[in-house]
């Protein structure tokens, strides 16, 4: 009976090891750490950059690829753990509490891609490729977390994982972007075929300072705002107009032009009292794109390898 009872002991202090999944660690600060939270409708794109460390284990085969026999590994099933380790850059996709993404790494870590929920800062993502749960803090900081397989899978994946945010593009940002590039073209082109015109001399000289200022550094112009405009006397086609305005950051400036054969030649300002120069000309900038391209996060950070990672063969 007592030897009974000790072989009984023995066998589950064998058996326990094996049938305890191993508890892989972060690597690096913990999830819980304050990031800066997405607003919950927050719609763009965050790419992260860091590692992962951690074990997969081939059970059995899967679709037409066939196992094999690694002699290292004693048990019968063959499902000894391999470990797997590098680099990991991940792309997240937010549509409020709706996450897609993709991910791709080195040192046996495939590539797939990902969708699932978040919660505040929290997600838990689905790999489309083997249903394993991506779980653990995400926000514009970083992605950091744990990887576990569904039970029973074929292949069984333990990960722990941790990422810095590299780059964030906010949709609602860029398309305000878009527009006020829009806008701005859409000012010069006017403002460009008015000073080209052949309008009041008033106008086409409030064009002049709504044209240069553009290029001003310190002062902004306040458009319309032009006033105490006093045209000279005229001799042999020549003549100088004068005016002043105010400023957006409060005050006024004047600008006083020369008209040479009802064209504006040069342009004074208080700045530059004395100096009467050509006028400054923007050149409009293209406005971002509505959709984003592939270049939107910039250049990939991880090389691409000539062969593709796979999962490790058991």
């Amino acid at each position: 009976m007592i030897r009974h009872t000790l072989s009984v002991v023995l066998a589950f202090t064998i058996l326990v090891p094996v049938a305890q999944a191993q508890q892989v660690q972060p690597i690096g600060i913990p999830i819980s750490q304050p990031g800066e939270v997405l607003p919950p409708d927050f719609e763009g794109k965050v790419r992260y950059f860091g590692n992962h460390s951690g074990e997969i284990s081939v059970l059995r085969s899967t679709g037409n690829e066939q196992r094999r026999r690694n002699t290292d590994c004693p048990r019968p099933d063959q499902g000894c753990p391999d470990p797997v380790g590098g680099s990991l850059e991940v792309t997240l996709e937010f549509e409020g509490s709706v996450v897609r993404g993709e991910f791709r790494g080195t040192g046996g870590l495939r590539e797939s891609q990902l969708v699932g929920r978040r919660l505040g800062a929290e997600c838990r993502l689905f790999d489309i490729a083997d249903g394993s749960v991506w779980s653990g803090r995400c926000d514009s900081q970083g992605f950091m977390g744990s990887v576990e397989s569904v039970p029973n899978a074929a292949i069984q994946v333990h990960l722990a994982f941790e990422t810095v945010g590299t780059r964030t593009i906010n949709y609602a940002e860029r398309e305000r972007r878009r527009r006020e590039a829009i806008q701005r073209r859409w000012r010069i082109e006017t403002l460009e075929a008015r000073l080209a015109g052949n309008g009041p001399i008033e106008d086409r000289f409030e064009a002049a300072i709504a044209l240069d200022a553009f290029s001003w550094q310190y002062d902004e112009y306040v458009p319309g705002s032009l006033t105490a405009i006093d045209r000279g006397r005229e001799r042999d086609g020549r003549y100088q107009i004068y005016g002043e305005f105010a400023l957006k950051g409060g005050g006024n400036g004047w600008a006083r032009a020369d008209v040479d054969h009802g064209a504006i030649s040069c342009i004074e300002f208080w700045t530059m009292p004395g100096y009467c120069r050509a006028i400054v000309h923007p050149a409009p900038q293209p406005p971002p794109s509505e959709t984003g391209g592939q270049d939107d996060l910039g250049a990939m950070l991880i090389p691409r390898q000539g062969d593709p990672a796979v999962q490790p063969p058991a």
